[in-house]
């Protein structure tokens, strides 16, 4: 009886070795079909074919305002989850402090009250702003025109609007859970949902820093890059400003940065950086992850897919609950939807995609296993 009150009174630092099929089957399916089309990419007439399929998707409504959605999704989609990740490292210090009987910390408690409202009054005006400036946004083709469509902006400002809901959503259920589920019950301390939030940050952080970099010195374009004479001469009315504009979209063949990739200059995913990416006539940016290898955007569903981990409880977790099932799976949806969007969008290729799937799940067992090994020895 001791021994199994004095098991309950102790902090479990991490969760027993549970029913893990349910999640690493479908990941492993994912990695598998994963590595097979970085094979056939490496052949870079089969990306482009595939790119090209996709793209026929944006010459129907749905097409523009489902991939819009997705793309403005992805650039917001992580700052969810760091959000709440840090709302549950704050709430863990003061109240270890708190159980510590220091009184400082009960007494100036105020301050984590404080930061729910600093995070969701910045997150509503933060996107509310982003929201009304879109229609004013000039990014090479005038007032009002998408630039990855040659189009209207309004797909992008609805797609910013569903997403800024959606994302209110999670983030309200999210804020809402550590308050009053982890933090309430005190399962904030019995389940170390501290640790669960380091291993997330720890994989947001980590990853995004490589991503950025292979970004950077890959310099690989997008399908909408390669194709960019063919979209611009579609759209004649927009190619006299786009010139005046400065920027750099398509491939220069002396007339400005307005045809097509030529043939030649084209590259798998796979080929070092050399005299094709440092033509002067290719498509130039500014900043690294304006480039399209790996995806940012999958990455982000992937850190998005770790709050997961909030819902394993340390102490009885031998079986997966059907919430955590039902979880799963919705972001299994999500993520496939995400990729097939991306493609659609002409602003990642299959081989982009490919990767960052082997690459974040590869990092999450990374993560897990080092943050785990870190911790035990402490």
């Amino acid at each position: 009886m001791r021994k199994t009150k004095k098991n309950k009174n102790n902090l479990i630092f991490f969760t027993k070795k549970t029913s893990r099929a349910f999640f690493l089957i479908p990941l492993i399916t994912i990695v598998v079909i994963s590595v097979g089309l970085l094979i056939a990419t490496g052949w870079y007439s089969i990306d482009y074919d595939i790119a090209k399929i996709f793209a026929n998707g944006l010459n129907s409504e749905f097409g523009k305002y489902w991939s819009k959605f997705y793309d403005q999704l992805g650039n917001t989609e992580l700052f969810i989850i760091l959000l709440i990740y840090l709302t549950i490292l704050l709430e863990t210090w003061f109240l270890v402090k708190i159980n510590q009987k220091n009184n400082n910390f009960k007494k100036n408690y105020w301050i984590v009250n404080s930061f729910y409202i600093i995070i969701i009054i910045g997150w509503i005006t933060f996107q509310i702003i982003r929201i009304l400036l879109m229609p004013y946004e000039d990014l090479g083709f005038g007032v009002g025109i998408d630039f990855s469509l040659l189009d209207s902006v309004k797909y992008k400002i609805m797609g910013a609007i569903f997403s800024f809901s959606y994302q209110s959503l999670l983030l309200g259920l999210g804020l809402y859970y550590v308050r009053y589920k982890l933090v309430k019950t005190k399962q904030i301390l019995i389940n170390q949902e501290w640790i669960k939030a380091v291993k997330g940050l720890s994989f947001l952080i980590i990853t995004y820093l490589v991503i950025v970099i292979l970004k950077g010195t890959t310099q690989r374009v997008y399908y909408f890059n390669v194709i960019f004479g063919d979209l611009l001469r579609a759209r004649p009315d927009l190619q006299e400003y786009y010139l005046q504009s400065g920027l750099h979209y398509g491939y220069n063949n002396g007339n400005g940065w307005v045809d097509n990739i030529p043939w030649d200059k084209q590259y798998p995913w796979w080929k070092p950086i050399g005299s094709l990416r440092s033509d002067p006539n290719m498509p130039t940016f500014a900043l690294p992850w304006d480039y399209a290898f790996p995806s940012g955007h999958i990455n982000a569903t992937f850190c998005i897919a770790s709050g997961i981990l909030l819902f394993l409880k340390n102490k009885n977790n031998e079986k997966i609950n059907w919430k955590i099932k039902i979880a799963f799976i919705i972001w299994l949806i999500h993520i496939l939807s995400m990729n097939f969007a991306l493609m659609v969008e002409m602003l990642h290729w299959i081989s982009d995609i490919a990767f960052t799937f082997i690459f974040s799940i590869m990092m999450i067992f990374v993560i897990h296993f080092s943050v785990n090994k870190i911790f035990k020895k402490k």
